[in-house]
């Protein structure tokens, strides 16, 4: 592998922007190919065999293009990383959201809100579990917050509607345990685009976003092996998608997005 070989992405749609936004600012010189498979989403609401399948089946697409590395911008995909196979370094977001949790609380609990798959894998917690016996998740799914997201539809009600659906179970939890939850994991890489929107309703809870520790961690990873793209002007982004071109133009926009190439395309094994 050369080092200025892409870094690869997947994710259900477009939630992994969040992730891609945040490496191509920390690492601008990189080369990035990310797959979105938006005509599939939501993961979440899938079962693990057909997850496993179609992980495995973008991880041969990014493979073909010669990636040197594949993050894993999804939670449910992330949830499952033991049963996935790939050549090159995976790296999972919910590792890195674990991280991000304990470098803002050591014991008690933390909420978090996620797609019904990672919450039934109980990714967060064994991960946690490896760390610390002293801190715990409260954790709690949501079949619709994610869809919405990515169908940006207008409706702020709906939108809120969603959202404290997610939330308040967990602050209930909290109270029922002696406990004032004070910090939310948003377990889903959609959910950062709305931050704005949770941080309204929920002003005094800590929103941990996984993406600033993956970061840390690609860095250390690429850092310790001598393997950073070292020329001196930006990298390239390439963006396939299998569904919503407006939308994921939409959310790129929103984000300021670089996107060199936008490509609607489908995975091999289903054409």
């Amino acid at each position: 592998m050369n080092s200025c070989d892409p870094i690869g992405l997947i994710d259900s749609g477009v939630g992994g922007f969040t992730v891609l936004k945040e490496l191509q600012h920390r690492l601008p010189n990189e080369n990035y190919i990310y797959f979105g498979d938006s005509k599939r989403m939501p993961y979440g609401e899938r079962e693990n065999e057909e997850l496993i399948s179609l992980g495995n089946a973008i991880i041969r697409e990014l493979e073909g293009y010669g990636v040197k590395a594949i993050v894993l911008a999804c939670n449910t995909l992330s949830s499952l990383i033991n049963e996935l196979s790939s050549t090159v370094p995976l790296f999972s977001v919910i590792e890195a959201g674990v991280q991000e949790t304990l470098l803002l609380r050591e014991r008690g609990m933390v909420g978090l809100i996620a797609t019904t798959a990672t919450v039934k894998n109980r990714g967060y917690e064994k991960e946690l579990a490896l760390l610390t016996r002293d801190l715990h998740y409260i954790a709690q799914e949501t079949h619709t917050l994610a869809k919405v997201i990515n169908d940006g539809k207008k409706d702020l009600d709906d939108l809120k509607h969603n959202i404290r659906e997610a939330v308040e179970p967990i602050l209930r939890k909290g109270l029922k345990e002696g406990v004032m939850v004070e910090e939310l994991l948003l377990g889903c890489t959609h959910f950062p685009i709305v931050a704005g929107t949770i941080r309204e309703i929920y002003p005094d809870l800590t929103l941990i976003n996984p993406a600033n520790g993956l970061m840390r961690q690609m860095q250390a990873y690429f850092k310790e092996r001598e393997f950073f793209c070292d020329r001196e002007y930006k990298g390239s982004t390439t963006i396939f998608i299998t569904a919503g071109r407006e939308i994921s133009e939409r959310i790129m926009d929103q984000l300021d997005l670089n996107c060199d190439n936008l490509i609607e395309t489908e995975l091999s094994v289903f054409e």
